[in-house]
């Protein structure tokens, strides 16, 4: 049996193709076994889901869970989503677990993606008090049960007259969120962020994604100063190298490939860009490409990321 710890989540890692910052690995085993839920941040493309995956197989060859329920947030959700709620069915009204008992109850970790796009109050509901370590009382019964649910954490006694799921010891949410919607922390009440450990997940250096990208496709790496712009994780760079690797069997010119990789992408990340910013970024494309090229890049900046260039 593997052990759960930094060796085995780096192996794991490496197996995946994560290129990790120094002390990211030890800082997420270490809040796991301090008994935190995480909260992996980072820019777009740094393997921050791709870690959480990698963290809860680890856990499950290590007899710390029974695997991991993915699953990406959205505004729309509410306690029904993540606690559950009353269903009809032909029997008439019965009870469906939501996603956060549904992990509890079969010990799987659970690992949010873009948990960022939540409503975290309306969605969290009771699970507060859980993450909190307390019992809570949900206003439900199973379907032949007389007492209604309880959700009780590690070493609580559960309360008189209830249906009890007991939540593991081991049992854990990773969630990830991008750099660039930190703001929306501050409309994360404190209640919730002082029951999770933020973990930067940045980007290693240039030489790192020099690296990667030495081989097919790897006509891309021109395009690192865009990192200038916009701090791009090397995921984004690794899919646009896969489809320049393909695209250059269609006989295309250097500069038409570099247009398509840009346009298809690069572009969309620059999204909000002020004008002046905006003016440096075609500038800079510009550079690589053809006039024909050089003409669809102006047109496009202007229209994807609406702004006037000055150019």
């Amino acid at each position: 049996m593997k052990m759960f710890n930094a060796v085995e989540v780096n192996r794991a890692a490496e197996r995946h193709g994560l290129i990790m910052p120094e002390h990211v690995i030890d800082q997420v085993v270490a809040a796991i076994d301090a008994g935190k839920h995480i909260i992996l941040t980072g820019p777009p493309g740094t393997g921050k889901t791709t870690l959480a995956y990698v963290a809860a197989e680890v856990a499950q060859e290590a007899m710390f869970c029974t695997g991991y329920l993915p699953t990406t947030a959205t505004s729309e959700w509410t306690t029904f989503e993540t606690i559950g709620g009353l269903q009809p069915t032909a029997d008439g009204l019965i009870y469906r677990p939501g996603l956060f008992v549904d992990a509890i109850e079969s010990g799987r970790w659970l690992v949010i993606d873009e948990m960022n796009r939540s409503n975290f109050d309306r969605a969290f509901g009771q699970l507060f008090t859980v993450l909190s370590g307390s019992s809570v009382v949900l206003p439900f019964k199973r379907k032949g049960q007389p007492n209604p649910l309880s959700i009780v954490p590690p070493g609580e006694e559960p309360p008189e007259k209830t249906d009890v799921i007991r939540v593991p010891a081991n049992w854990r949410i990773i969630g990830t969120m991008n750099v660039f919607d930190k703001n929306l922390l501050f409309d994360m009440s404190y209640a919730l962020m002082r029951r999770f450990a933020f973990i930067e997940v940045g980007t290693p250096p240039d030489a790192a994604y020099e690296e990667l990208l030495d081989g097919p496709g790897g006509l891309v790496v021109r395009l690192l100063p865009l990192r200038r712009f916009s701090d791009l994780g090397p995921a984004i760079y690794l899919d646009s190298a896969r489809y320049a690797a393909r695209r250059a069997k269609d006989d295309v010119t250097e500069s038409r490939l570099l247009y398509e990789v840009f346009y298809a992408y690069f572009l969309p990340q620059f999204e909000g860009m002020e004008d002046r910013r905006a003016t440096q970024l075609y500038r800079m494309v510009a550079s690589l490409l053809d006039e024909p090229e050089r003409l669809e890049a102006q047109r496009t900046i202007r229209e994807v990321l609406g702004v006037e260039l000055a150019v």
